[in-house]
């Protein structure tokens, strides 16, 4: 009888006819994220790696600067333990140590470690000192200041705690994981240098008037102040074809806002698009948005890729920019291949989604948070994702059970209806 790796190998891509009612960019038509003034250092690559089933690393100092971890052996970050035959069936606590330099020039910035999923729980210390942790998230991007621990100029040591035990208090509950369940750094890893003062993120909502053809366009952007001091700045947009690169839209007036110190702020804009090409699985027009930030002292940029695009649902039949589209696709279960379990190099992720595409499968669908290198493809090539992520997370399981023992108490406890 075939192992459960072996099985889910075979059986990774099962076809549906289910007409999408959501896709990943449904809401927002956002890429991967380029910050266009941002350092960007990779960290993947090799790390020092050890196993601790008996949870010994905390009282050990495992995480210290100087400890040596002599005796740990070297793997490849993107990496999961999973898909090791020692280690094939270990659910625990796992560590990951490598070093790093940062360099003296990067006194006056902030520095970040982004981490674009731990599976599912991590903890991170640089140089000794607690960072953070991002708890029963597994599938999600998290990133920490740890410019206050560096030491500029010099070799750094960072250290993560990672736990992938099967968990009561978070979903999926328990042991009821019918996909990979795979423990370790599976995605990748880097520091992000940026001024004190910069955008974390934005959105993007792009969406047509098919009667006029033109486009409502509403950016939200996350910004941070990570200095002492209040900041006071502008805030304006440009916008270029992705496939020309020129200019089409530039905000005639910037935004005034402020920041205070230590502190966040969201910032909104409102405008619209005039006649632009909008995104088709058969004609995946796509545009590069810039956000910009600044004062006389300087500023910060930001970048996201969106399609213009509409999606409807009228009589039972899916609308894609007014036109009735059937949508045949194929569900792609990550994870599956067992020389790579979830750490998924770039290209074994372009290779299932160019099968799919040449079967000319427009559609596909998915259970969690998805890498945002799938994204990008599809969003690039014209695949439609429906996501099937409802809750997720600590937080989330708790309401979900608040909210089924309060139906449940409500109905005499006889039956339950989602």
């Amino acid at each position: 009888m075939p192992s459960r790796r072996e099985f889910l190998g075979k059986t990774a891509v099962v076809a549906s006819g289910v007409a999408a009612t959501s896709a990943a960019t449904l809401s927002s038509g956002v890429g991967p994220r380029v910050c266009t003034n941002t350092g960007v250092i990779s960290l993947c690559g090799q790390w020092k790696f050890e196993v601790d089933p008996d949870n010994a690393g905390i009282n050990g100092t495992w995480f210290k600067a100087d400890y040596s971890a002599s005796g740990w052996r070297e793997v490849e970050v993107p990496h999961t333990w999973q898909i090791e035959p020692s280690h094939a069936d270990y659910r625990g606590v796992a560590w990951y140590l490598r070093k790093f330099d940062a360099l003296d020039g990067w006194r006056e910035f902030a520095v970040r470690v982004e981490f674009e999923a731990v599976f599912h729980s991590a903890t991170i210390w640089v140089n000794g000192h607690w960072a953070g942790e991002h708890l029963r998230k597994g599938y999600t991007a998290f990133a920490f200041d740890i410019t206050p621990f560096l030491r500029f100029g010099e070799a750094n040591t960072i250290a993560v705690r990672v736990d992938n035990g099967f968990n009561e208090q978070m979903l999926p509950r328990g042991r009821s994981s019918d996909w990979a369940h795979d423990g370790g750094i599976f995605r990748p890893v880097q520091l992000l240098v940026t001024p004190k003062v910069f955008v974390e993120q934005i959105t993007v909502d792009a969406v047509p008037d098919l009667d006029s053809g033109d486009a409502s366009l509403i950016v939200t952007a996350h910004c941070k102040n990570h200095s002492g001091k209040q900041w006071k700045g502008v805030a304006s947009i440009r916008i270029l074809d992705d496939d020309t690169g020129l200019t089409v839209f530039t905000s005639l007036n910037a935004a005034a806002f402020s920041i205070e110190a230590r502190a966040g702020q969201t910032v909104v804009l409102k405008d619209s698009l005039t006649k632009p090409r909008l995104w088709h699985f058969d004609s995946p027009n796509l545009y590069r948005l810039e956000f910009s930030i600044a004062n006389e002292a300087g500023g910060h940029s930001f970048e996201a890729i969106f399609g213009v695009r509409k999606f409807e649902v009228k009589d039972g039949q899916f609308h894609l920019n007014g036109e009735i589209v059937r949508l045949m696709g194929v569900e792609r279960m990550a994870g599956s291949n067992p020389q790579f379990g979830m750490a998924e190099p770039a290209e074994w992720i372009e290779h299932d989604h160019r099968d799919l595409k040449y079967l000319n499968c427009v559609f596909t669908r998915v259970h969690w948070p998805q890498d945002k290198r799938v994204l990008d493809y599809c969003d690039r090539h014209g695949i439609l994702v429906q996501t099937e992520v409802p809750a997720w997370g600590y937080s989330h399981f708790r309401e979900w059970v608040r909210n089924r023992m309060q139906r449940l108490w409500k109905t005499g406890c006889n039956s339950y209806t989602r």
